[in-house]
This record gives structure tokens, sequence and C-alpha cells, in this order.
């Protein structure tokens, strides 16, 4: 569950313009390649994607021929939040709106382009009408993946996550867990708890 709210001082973005930058950035976020598309389907259900023009904005410093800022905040849960995520998040932010304004070097020589990760607390989010964990969020995100069906090639020395089916060098994965004799690959923490839960290794 992820949401970006992009704050734009460009007035022009309070329309159709704001509503493709919307789409690029949900597409954007949500497309990985070693990750099945039914995964990244889902998990475009739980991103949203909003855009806003305050009616006042007020911060100081240059903006040559009055080229527009941008604060966006990133809210997702808290497990989420680390040093791998925002250095992948706010290059991959900042860049996708670079390439929406035209001029891919602006945002990185000027300071036009502020990015916030903020952190939820676990049960502070929700759906269904009730607070779910981060646990439950990836069990519906994932709900369409099943690695017994998963019939892609995966190349030597990589294993497929079994609970989202992100493909990850054997040797690097940042989490394991050894099942049945396997030693079994998972790319975030949260993967590999649902999977030890699912399969009774709490």
């Amino acid at each position: 569950m992820m949401t970006i709210d992009i704050f734009a001082s460009d007035p022009t973005l309070a329309g159709e313009r704001g509503d493709a930058l919307a789409q690029l950035l949900l597409r954007t976020l949500t497309t990985e390649e070693s990750a099945p598309e039914a995964v990244m389907e889902r998990a475009r259900e739980f991103t949203h994607v909003l855009v806003h023009h305050p009616a006042t904005w007020a911060t100081g410093g240059p903006s040559p021929s009055g080229a527009p800022r941008y604060l966006v905040r990133v809210t997702v849960p808290g497990s989420w939040v680390g040093q791998d995520f925002g250095q992948g998040m706010i290059p991959l932010i900042t860049n996708t709106i670079a390439e929406f304004e035209g001029d891919p070097q602006r945002l990185h020589s000027n300071p036009h382009c502020v990015v916030q990760i903020l952190g939820v607390r676990e049960h502070s989010l929700g759906t269904f009408g009730r607070a779910t964990d981060t646990a439950e969020l990836t069990r519906l995100m994932t709900a369409d993946y099943r690695p017994e069906d998963d019939t892609r090639d995966i190349p030597e020395g990589y294993a497929v996550d079994p609970t989202c089916g992100m493909t990850l060098e054997i040797a690097t994965a940042p989490f394991t867990l050894d099942h049945n004799g396997e030693t079994r690959v998972f790319c975030a923490p949260v993967c590999r708890k649902v999977f030890a839960e699912e399969h009774a290794l709490t």
C-alpha cells in the first residue's frame, strides 16, 4: 500500500497533464521486470498517485524562468522504509518527473523536487474497513501468484521468491530460509515472514 502525493507549483498540472503525470508515475512505480505481471497488477490496486496544485506556495531560492517546483510525499508501511528503499525510490520519482517535464537535468542541478518518504506504523494502514498489517497487505498483493504455475526461465544462479515471484540472485539475496532441504530466497523480510507462516515455520 503506497500513496504518492505530488504537490506542484505548475498550474497546468491541475487537469489532463496532472492525470498524465499520475499515470506515468503509477506505471513506473509498479513495473518490475523481475516480478510477475500479476503481482504488479495487484500492486497497482494498492498504489495511489495524487497530483495537487496548492492555492498558495511560498519558498525561497531562484527559480529560472518560473520553472515549477515539486514536493513529493511517499507514504508506505513503516517496515518498507530503510536506506535501500529511499536510495531506489527518490531517484526513480525524480527521474520520472524530469522525464515528464522534458528537461532531464533541471531537477538534478536545482533542488526543485523534494521527495519525502513517510513510514506508517504497523496496524495504522487499513482496507476492508479494518486495520491491515504488512503481512496481510503482502498476501493481498501476491494473491494471484502461484510458484507452481510460474513457467519463466530462471537464469543459472538465480531463484524466485516463492511469495511474490521476484527473481533474485541467490548469492546476494537479502533474506533466505531453509525449507525441506532447500534454501529459499526472499526480496523482503515480509515475504519471508508470509512464507514461514504459511508453511508453519515460525
